[in-house]
C-alpha cells in the first residue's frame, strides 16, 4: 500500500466516523426530546409504568451525547498535539522524544464504545417503552 492509498484509507475512515457520530448525535438528541415532549404533554395515568424505562433510556442517550462530545474534543486535542509536534520537527525546532498516542486511542476508542452502546441500549428501551405504552394505551 502507497502512501497515497494509506492516506486516502484514512480519510474514508474519518469521513465514516464522523458520518456514524453526526447520525448518533441527531437521533439521541431527537429522541430525547421528543420523548420527553411527549411524557411532558400526556395523561399521567398511562405513564406511570413506564416511568423508570422513560429514565433508565434519557441517562442513556444522555451520556451518549456526552461521551461523543469527550471523544470529539480528545480527537481533536490529540490532532492538534500531533500536528504541532509535526510544525516544531519540519521548522527543526523539536527536542523530546516522539509522542505516544496509546492512550488518546484508547480513551476515545473507550468513549466510542460507551457511546454506541448507551445509544444501542437507550434507544432500543425508548422503543420499547413506546411499544409497551401503546399496548396499554390501545387497551
Amino acid at each position: 500500500m502507497s502512501l497515497e492509498e494509506f492516506n486516502k484509507h484514512q480519510q474514508d475512515v474519518r469521513a465514516r466516523t464522523e458520518s456514524l457520530t453526526k447520525a448518533m448525535l441527531v437521533l439521541s438528541g431527537g429522541a430525547l426530546s421528543i420523548s420527553i415532549g411527549i411524557f411532558l404533554n400526556s395523561k399521567p395515568q398511562f405513564l406511570i409504568n413506564f416511568v423508570p424505562y422513560l429514565q433508565f433510556s434519557w441517562g442513556l442517550l444522555s451520556m451518549t451525547i456526552l461521551s461523543l462530545i469527550i471523544m470529539l474534543f480528545l480527537v481533536i486535542a490529540r490532532d492538534y498535539r500531533f500536528g504541532e509536534r509535526w510544525r516544531l520537527l519540519l521548522d527543526g525546532e523539536f527536542q523530546g522524544r516522539v509522542e505516544n498516542h496509546t492512550p488518546w486511542d484508547r480513551a476515545i476508542w473507550m468513549l466510542g464504545f460507551i457511546a454506541l452502546g448507551s445509544f444501542v441500549f437507550g434507544f432500543g428501551l425508548l422503543i420499547y417503552s413506546a411499544i409497551a405504552f401503546l399496548g396499554v394505551y390501545n387497551q
